[in-house]
């Protein structure tokens, strides 16, 4: 059964920290789906990943942008990954390099 998506909405990124919710947990049900993505680093290289909760489960593989080198999405309008029910977005980073960017996800139930 296909799931229902929500309206688009997006996310600045502008963080330093090892580990840094984009979106909180939405309800019993409900995932967050990524469209599409933009991370800069700003200072120096950077290894990032997306995650399904805070030390959750990898949406990703390690992605590794050096600085001034963007790691984005193609725009997929029916996402590229999504957490599991009720957990939030995690941006993973090894390191605490200066990331800058933006997100665009939505809810599935």
């Amino acid at each position: 059964m296909p799931k229902g998506l929500g309206e688009h909405q997006f996310v600045a990124i502008n963080t330093a920290a090892g580990d840094t919710t984009l979106v909180a947990a939405q309800a019993v049900g409900v995932t967050i789906r990524v469209i599409a993505f933009f991370i800069l680093a700003t200072t120096a290289a950077a290894v990032v990943s997306f995650q399904s909760g805070t030390g959750g489960t990898a949406l990703t593989g390690p992605m590794t942008t050096a600085v001034g080198a963007p790691i984005f999405s193609v725009d997929a309008a029916f996402g590229n990954f999504e957490t599991a029910t009720a957990t939030l977005l995690n941006l993973h980073q090894t390191g605490t390099v200066q990331l800058s960017g933006w997100l665009i996800w939505c809810t599935a139930s």
